[in-house]
């Protein structure tokens, strides 16, 4: 708009200076300045409302410090082609308000479509957001420029970055056994209070576990399975203030995927942003270890939440857990409710009974 009202005040100057001192070039160049501007805004009012930008991400889920691919589709619907498009891009942490800034621009854009890729590197954890703040496209000469309206949001997760925690397990936490309301679906186990199915007699099962009834209609012994509670012997309580507890966020995410690879099934505790209660997720292996890691980034709360640990208690009535591991403010970390310490104390190792 800028640029037609220059153009629009230069013409008028030196059409009254044609008048005043009768020149015709002068006349002439002004009422080509104010053709040329006008070819220019019809050209471009079309092409803004031929024209699309929308943005996406190949790859949603990446972890910290490794590159993040943002595409951008540029579709010209006119049949004319552009001097050059040029987008404004916001991006920042879903939850937080602070966003940063960065322009593609794509020139020559011919009738169809057309795609320019933006690579970079996000060094903290989160939920990450990429929106379109403005779209300007520009004539050939690049005088001249118009906006024009888009809406579209792409959505990436960036993981924190774990590494290897020595931990060592003490033979309470191997031979965990608590009362719990899950069971495992997939084996039994040794919980006489839930039957997890019926099978065939096999040579060595007890007497006792025979199932008579079944066994008689089936004209064959059938033996009743006991359940496998799922319980957990370590909660990993995860800190709130991803953006001011980075590092913290790295060492807990860490400490959940050794837990993991050592074979010890654990729970995520986190306070949902959503619904503001305490949530948890078992990790037990490599699928919901990533399905914790993504819950807790795109659904745990942002603000402090105190007292968590009995929070717990109060939901979980009932269920026993030997260790209780609370990320706590000022990125340092509280074993069973101890004096908080920061986790470079504990990465020599770890030890829970």
């Amino acid at each position: 708009m800028i640029s037609y009202l220059t153009t629009l005040v230069c013409a008028l100057v030196l059409i009254y200076m044609g008048l005043i001192y009768e020149n015709t070039s002068l006349m002439l160049l002004g009422f080509s300045a104010v053709s040329l501007s006008l070819l220019s805004f019809i050209m471009l009012l079309f092409v803004s409302r031929k024209a699309s930008v929308r943005l996406s991400i190949p790859l949603k889920v990446t972890e910290k410090g490794q590159e993040i691919t943002l595409r951008a589709e540029f579709k010209n619907g006119a049949r004319i082609p552009w001097g050059k498009c040029r987008i404004t891009v916001l991006y920042g942490e879903s939850h937080q308000k602070e966003r940063k800034m960065m322009k593609i621009t794509i020139r020559d854009v011919d009738p169809g479509e057309r795609v320019e890729l933006r690579r970079l590197s996000i060094l903290a954890s989160g939920d990450y957001e990429f929106s379109i703040k403005k779209i300007r496209v520009f004539e050939p000469l690049g005088i001249y420029s118009h906006a024009i309206r888009g809406k579209s949001i792409a959505k990436a997760l960036v993981l924190p970055k774990h590494e290897e925690v020595t931990v060592k397990l003490g033979e309470g936490v191997k031979r965990f056994y608590g009362e719990t309301m899950d069971y495992d679906e997939d084996q039994p186990g040794q919980d006489v209070s839930e039957t997890f199915g019926v099978r065939e007699f096999h040579d060595g099962d007890k007497l006792q576990r025979i199932h008579w009834k079944l066994s008689a209609r089936m004209d064959e012994l059938m033996v009743k399975e006991d359940s496998l509670p799922k319980a957990c012997a370590i909660l990993l309580f995860m800190p709130d203030h991803f953006k001011e507890n980075d590092a913290l966020l790295d060492y807990m995410a860490s400490l959940s995927f050794s837990l993991m690879d050592a074979k010890c099934a654990h729970y995520i505790v986190f306070v949902s942003a959503d619904t503001g209660d305490i949530t948890r997720i078992r990790v037990d292996d490599e699928e919901s270890f990533y399905l914790a890691m993504t819950s807790w980034l795109t659904d745990g709360s942002r603000k402090p939440e105190e007292g968590k640990v009995s929070r717990y208690r109060d939901k979980y009535r009932g269920e026993h857990f030997l260790h209780s591991i609370v990320a706590m403010p000022g990125g340092k970390v509280s074993i069973d409710e101890s004096e908080p310490l920061s986790p470079k104390e504990y990465r020599e190792e770890l030890y829970l009974r």
